[in-house]
């Protein structure tokens, strides 16, 4: 309820003659905009789990153990062979010996992808493991770490490390490999995991640096970061993986063929802005761009038919038409791309068709269904990420929740496009983390096949809010939404910040508590007897406010529980890594402090406000920050008015 005590706070002083008009508009507004909302709960405390300790039987890898592959092993298969090598040799010293399946067979063996050894004491079964599925077993002194044939032994091998021997690849330079005396494993291992979500991307630093991160994370995407044929390549996208109709038509045409172009809602004449989506000649055009990227893109799976970024589309007599009968522009869209579809199946039997259900477009249609070989990528844009997707807390997330629904009745290849950090404020505390799992289990369970777990691209420019644990964690949730996401948290937070870590995971908390719903603005109570201005908000957005108490609520006693919580993290870092993670993640505290006026920003003495403002930039720019918020604005001005609160250097 801090909410609610800085709401006191703010009309304490009111005269009393205006109490009572005041708080009944406030309340009468309260209960008529947002009843029954009542403000955010903690959907998940990150707790420290318990470490387990297995005591049953196991089998010892020794010395005399060879690592077998197939004598026509993929280069996957050969690097899953040499990654096993490696790990086992820096976790016990022991080096084993790499051989082909036309090698007699022994007795200790650790077989690595599909091999000739399989239909004698083990069969695999790969009809339900799709690209990515792995089999980790034991057959007497055996070990099979195999599954599909493209991912299947890569991802196999990666989870054998992490889960029997502790190895983690946190970030792309941050891998934890421990020491051990023996290399011990349960006596009986039976297990198979096909993900549900098969397409697997996020666009934080680490993916698009490193192979291997994607692949001992299971991130499958080659949109940020190509995956190398050595680690199972990557689901590519011909050409640009979105708002491609902008590319597939040349503009240029507008100025001969008008009507190929939208006549914009908005602007009320043609405009390269979109497409007339119900012109043949547009229709023509557009496959002959679709097959071109293909042409040129040949080991692709997707190509994307994808509205541009506006919201400026066609009402031309035609598009009118379609869009009434259906209930939704997303008839009109799914019609011109079916059309697509069907004219390239027949050559392209591996390609997918992706478009779109995004702003304008989200709304399901009462008529056309996707063909099979049709994605809908449904985007939450609207959404308010405080609180889960199905929660039934506000509106725009019951839209969302019933349009997921539909969409999943209709289409088998739904995808999503979901939205992780504050694209007005980079720097700013997000705090969705306790709604992730929440969020992910909810994609899963409504046939979601495909996530796109969108957060701050340009993180090189400005990582200063959690960029690398969000990124590990979504990852964990793709693979598998039911994870024990606990232990994942800790694990990161104790590898990447130190001994201090409960520091970090108190304040990820504090604020997943104590952001979303109710805001309510008291600035002007001075004024008028009613106040003229009241802002009621009910949940986070991608763009809130930093000023907003949806983005946080804190006081002053909340701001030195918190300043404790940073130094604690800052006493336990143990190396000069560990404490330059540390101040880094500080940066989104210290920028809402900053922009707020709290804490050591409150200082009302102009020239003590300048310095902690200097020093603050001076921090910015020592940990690469060159960006505050999303597109051409967002970079921070070469000169500094240093009397003006950060979210104003831009």
């Amino acid at each position: 309820m801090n909410w609610f005590n800085n709401f006191l706070n703010k009309v304490e002083f009111i005269r009393p003659c205006y109490m009572i008009p005041f708080l009944v508009s406030v309340s009468m507004s309260i209960s008529a905009i947002l009843s029954p909302l009542s403000g955010d709960t903690l959907t998940h405390k990150f707790t420290k789990p318990e470490e387990k300790v297995y005591e049953g039987a196991t089998i010892e890898i020794t010395s005399d153990y060879v690592i077998v592959i197939g004598k026509d092993a993929s280069a996957s298969e050969k690097n899953a062979a040499r990654k096993l090598k490696q790990y086992l040799y820096e976790i016990s010293g022991i080096e084993l010996e790499i051989v082909d399946d036309s090698t007699e067979e022994a007795e200790k063996e650790i077989i690595v992808g599909k091999t000739s050894r399989e239909g004698g004491d083990y069969t695999i079964d790969r009809t339900n493991l799709g690209d990515d599925g792995i089999v980790i077993k034991t057959v007497g002194k055996k070990i099979v770490l195999s599954g599909a044939e493209k991912r299947g032994a890569i991802y196999a091998v990666y989870t054998f490390l992490e889960e029997y021997f502790g190895c983690r690849w946190f970030t792309y330079d941050l891998t934890v490999i421990p020491k051990v005396e023996k290399l011990l494993v349960p006596e009986t291992i039976d297990y198979t995991h096909t993900p549900s979500i098969v397409f697997r991307e996020t666009d934080w630093i680490s993916p698009a640096r490193s192979n291997e991160y994607k692949a001992a994370n299971k991130l499958n995407d080659d949109v940020y970061g190509v995956i190398s044929e050595e680690y199972g390549s990557g689901i590519s996208y011909a050409g640009s993986f979105c708002h491609t109709m902008a590319y597939l038509v040349d503009t240029s045409l507008i100025e001969t063929e008008p009507e190929l172009f939208a006549y914009g809602v908005k602007t009320k004449t043609r405009t390269t802005d979109q497409l007339c989506l119900t012109n043949p000649r547009t229709l023509e055009l557009t496959i002959q761009g679709v097959r071109k990227w293909l042409s040129e893109n040949p080991d692709a799976e997707i190509i994307s038919v994808t509205q541009n970024d506006n919201q400026n589309y066609c009402v031309c007599e035609n598009c009118k038409k379609v869009d009434k009968e259906e209930g939704s522009h997303a008839g009109t869209m799914l019609r011109f791309v079916n059309a697509i579809a069907d004219d390239i199946k027949e050559d392209y039997p591996n390609v997918m068709v992706d478009t779109f259900a995004y702003q304008y477009t989200r709304k399901p249609p009462k008529i056309t269904v996707p063909r099979d070989n049709v994605i809908v990528r449904l985007c939450s844009i609207e959404c308010k990420f405080s609180t889960p997707l199905d929660s039934g807390v506000c509106k725009e997330n019951v839209e969302f929740e019933e349009d997921i629904k539909t969409w999943s009745s209709l289409c088998d290849n739904l995808f999503v496009w979901d939205y992780t950090t504050n694209y007005s404020h980079y720097l700013a505390p997000f705090a969705n983390f306790d709604v992730l799992q929440a969020n992910m289990q909810f994609f899963a369970e409504h046939n979601v096949i495909g996530v796109y777990e969108e957060g701050n691209y340009t993180a090189a420019e400005c990582d200063g809010e959690f960029a690398e644990l969000r990124c590990y964690l979504l990852a964990k949730l793709m693979w598998d939404p039911y994870c024990d996401v606990d232990r994942h948290m800790y694990e990161f937070c104790e590898a990447y910040y130190g001994k201090g870590a409960q520091g970090i995971i108190d304040f990820i908390n504090y604020i997943d508590e104590n952001s979303g719903g109710i805001s309510v603005d008291l600035s002007p109570w001075w004024i008028t007897p009613i106040p003229n201005s009241i802002d009621i908000r009910d949940g986070l957005t991608i763009y809130s406010p930093i000023t907003s108490q949806t983005t946080l609520r804190a006081d002053k006693d909340d701001v030195e529980k918190i300043d404790a919580m940073w130094q604690f993290a800052k006493d336990g870092a143990e190396t000069e890594e560990q404490l330059e993670n540390v101040l880094r993640s500080e940066l989104c505290w210290r920028y809402w402090k900053a922009c707020v006026r709290a804490g050591e920003f409150a200082t009302k003495d102009e020239a003590s406000s300048i310095e902690i403002n200097k020093a603050l930039y001076d921090d910015f720019v020592k940990f690469g920050i060159t960006r505050l918020c999303e597109g051409a604005g967002g970079v921070m001005k070469e000169e500094i008015d240093f009397s003006k609160t950060p979210d104003k250097w831009k």
